[in-house]
């Protein structure tokens, strides 16, 4: 089974949340979510995730994100745990399996995720999307059991090499 797309958005706007909130190289972060996602599903390569989460902080960098980058960074995790799309929850209870379960099919891709990432941007300048609560942290996450192990995992300087 395939990373679904959204654990593939999740993972690359963590991985650059975590390089900014950090001291540590962002390959240590694209490492760690590689490593922790191709243990649950088909292999994913590191290289895929610090692409793409090199292209979300070139985005945010364009659009002069500044010490607002992590924040939007933080909201767009939450925004794709908990929605499949603007205005469209995701059921979070399934009564087969999880909402972590795999895809049959390849649909995570860096392009797709830039995409979903600018239009989140331009709809939070709207205010057009749902940011995240105050007190939510993604490593408290009830609904992710398996991520948020990814997340709580810490990350080395050996990591980087």
């Amino acid at each position: 089974m395939f990373t679904p797309l959204w654990v593939f958005d999740v993972a690359a706007a963590r991985t650059a949340y975590e390089y900014l909130s950090a001291e540590m190289s962002m390959v240590a972060y694209a490492k760690k979510y590689a490593e922790g996602l191709s243990e649950h599903y088909n292999e994913i390569k590191a290289e895929t995730i610090l692409e793409t989460a090199t292209n979300l902080l070139e985005f945010l960098a364009e659009v002069e994100a500044g010490e607002q980058a992590a924040v939007i960074l933080n909201d767009y995790c939450y925004f794709r745990i908990y929605f499949e799309q603007i205005n469209r929850p995701r059921k979070m209870k399934s009564m087969f399996g999880s909402i972590e379960d795999g895809s049959k099919n390849c649909e995570y891709n860096p392009a797709i995720t830039i995409k979903s990432f600018r239009a989140y941007v331009f709809g939070l300048r709207s205010q057009v999307v749902p940011v995240a609560p105050k007190d939510w942290k993604l490593e408290d996450d009830e609904h992710i059991v398996n991520f948020k192990k990814i997340v709580q995992k810490t990350v080395s300087i050996l990591d980087a090499l």
